[in-house]
């Protein structure tokens, strides 16, 4: 069934703009109002036109547009929907046979709305009557099907009297078949996946990778359809997850398979008919990527040296930030060197790593080592302290919210941060009596804060490229353990201890060599970044902050002239009023 009619003749829809009220030159109440039909036009109604039902502001309304007089449409036959239960749908449904009425209907919020209303009300056959009929031919439909329906038995009932061949057909990434259908219909969705090519799958999963479930992901996974870790967009970090229970589970439970995630029994029944054990499982070619890093832990936890070279070998591993920072910290602990070496060639090494773009400093990986208390944003790590004084601990002179300084054992070592490595080999710095300044891991926490705080000004303005530290360098002694002779032997090392004054190191720079001095306010309560580029010094030497902060002196004397500011309008207050 087609809409027919001529173009002064059409089914319209609209919403009653207003209807009746006191007419101010007859005194009497008026009999005709306004509807706002979707095309944006204001019909005039009459109170002929409406069955005897008093229309409200608001309500929704289908009629017939009469065009006759082009100078003043009119609508008439208007049926109003005061209530969605009883309204009669037979003039709407005429509307939506429509093509281009029904995907303006969809298209507009409010219209979509009373549509939604309609489709799912307690008696709701004539929608699925409609959408049955419409379904193969209309994307509209198909929106309605798989959007706005919200009893699941009827959007099934309606998506099974299609293929999935004639679906795809129609929309190539499915956008309207909701997620649940692909869990509904698994085997005949993975049927239709490996059916296609490979240039098909990859924009089907480039559409819709993250409308899928968990379930369903790990379904293609476990069957093929999904080969690489890069196609698995959204669910590359829960997927991640789902790969260190089960290799937790295989290998310090000894409960392969059975995992906490919630996922639907056809993954569990899948993964038991297509793997036999996790070693097999291990070998899926989407997944596996993810068994490096807890293959990498699960070493170190027995201190096994070839984890090193492991990480060295993997593109991944070497710029994942917690096998970059094991990788380069756990060695030099191990081979017995004193925290004053291990921390200015671990920062050495580190700097080296991010001018060679193989970390980026921001990447979410390194607050796993470094976890965040919130006591001053969740992207910075926590840095507390214990002061004997207050009992409490303190994070740059902020009470901490969450201390995360001090280890825990009891978990297992896949979820280990920096503080549980540290202790598991035995240097647990987390003693009361111990303050930050000699606390190795939390320096090394206040060290990654400070190069993310000050990472937006670390470019140079000149060619953008990452400047260098100004290296104050110095031949630090490091043992080293040989694996070929299994002897440890020293190496003299260059080590990075200043990082407060950088420079362009860029060949062809115009500004190549130039020094600049970059640091964070030393001023009460300032969280702004001095930048010598940006500011002038005062005459003691030291660069002004934008807050007025420069040095001691200084800070003494603009505290002076504040608090006889504050004593001289004070003062004045009281000879005003007869103090």
């Amino acid at each position: 069934m087609l809409l027919q009619g001529s173009p002064r003749t059409r089914t319209s829809v609209g919403f009653v703009k207003w209807f009746g009220g006191i007419n101010k030159k007859t005194g009497k109440e008026n009999e005709f109002g306004f509807i706002e039909s979707i095309d944006g036009d204001d019909l005039f109604v009459h109170a002929s036109q409406l069955g005897g039902v008093m229309p409200e502001e608001g309500n929704f309304a289908v009629f017939t547009v009469d065009g006759k007089d082009a100078d003043k449409k009119k609508a008439v036959d208007v049926s109003i929907c005061s209530n969605t239960e009883t309204f009669k749908t037979e003039q709407l449904i005429e509307f939506l046979y429509d093509i281009d009425g029904f995907q303006k209907m969809i298209a507009s919020r409010e219209y979509r709305s009373v549509l939604s209303r309609l489709v799912n009300r307690s008696d709701n056959s004539w929608a699925l009557d409609f959408l049955s009929y419409t379904l193969p031919t209309s994307s509209s439909a198909r929106f309605v099907v798989g959007q706005m329906i919200e009893d699941w038995d009827q959007q099934v009932q309606l998506l099974d009297r299609l293929s999935i061949p004639s679906i795809t057909e129609a929309d190539k990434i499915c956008d309207f078949v909701p997620s649940r259908y692909f869990d509904e219909r698994y085997d005949k969705w993975i049927d239709w996946l490996k059916s296609i090519s490979q240039s098909e799958r990859d924009l089907f999963f480039e559409h819709k990778i993250e409308d899928l479930s968990l379930s369903f992901v790990l379904a293609c996974a476990f069957e093929s359809v999904i080969d690489q870790a890069d196609q698995l967009g959204a669910h590359r970090e829960r997927i991640a997850d789902f790969a260190k229970e089960t290799f937790q589970n295989a290998f310090i439970a000894k409960r392969s398979g059975n995992i906490s995630i919630k996922l639907h029994d056809y993954v569990r029944n899948l993964y038991g008919q297509k793997f036999d054990g996790f070693d097999d499982f291990s070998r899926c070619s989407a997944i596996s990527p993810h068994f490096e890093l807890p293959r990498i832990k699960q070493k170190i936890a027995n201190r096994d040296r070839s984890f090193i070279s492991d990480v060295a070998r993997s593109e991944a591993l070497r710029g994942h930030p917690e096998a970059f920072v094991l990788s380069k910290l756990l060695p030099l602990i191990w081979d017995g060197n004193n925290d004053l070496s291990v921390e200015a060639v671990f920062f050495h090494e580190l700097w080296q790593a991010m001018l060679s773009d193989q970390l980026d400093i921001r990447d979410p990986g390194f607050m796993k080592l470094f976890p965040s208390c919130g006591t001053f944003g969740t992207d910075l790590s926590c840095e507390a302290t214990y002061w004997s004084k207050g009992e409490h601990c303190y994070c740059r002179n902020k009470k901490c919210r969450d201390p995360q300084v001090l280890p825990d054992l009891q978990k297992s070592y896949l979820d280990y941060n920096v503080y549980d490595w540290l202790s598991y080999f035995g240097r647990n710095y987390a003693t009361a009596q111990q303050p930050s300044r000699r606390d190795f891991p939390i320096k090394l926490a206040g060290y990654f804060n400070r190069v993310k705080e000050l990472h937006r000004v670390l470019n140079c303005r000149c060619c953008g490229t990452l400047m260098k530290p100004d290296f104050k360098y110095s031949r630090v002694e490091v043992k080293i353990y040989d694996e070929e002779t299994g002897l440890y032997h020293t190496e003299p090392f260059s080590a990075a201890y200043r990082t407060t004054v950088y420079y362009c190191d860029s060949v062809g720079c115009t500004e190549r060599g130039d020094k600049h001095y970059l640091n964070h306010c030393l001023g009460s309560k300032c969280s702004l970044i001095v930048d010598s580029r940006d500011l002038q010094k005062c005459s003691n030497g030291f660069y002004k902050c934008s807050c007025g902060s420069c040095c001691k002196e200084h800070q003494f004397e603009a505290e002076q002239r504040k608090r006889q500011l504050e004593q001289m309008i004070q003062d004045r207050g009281s000879r005003r009023f007869g103090r």
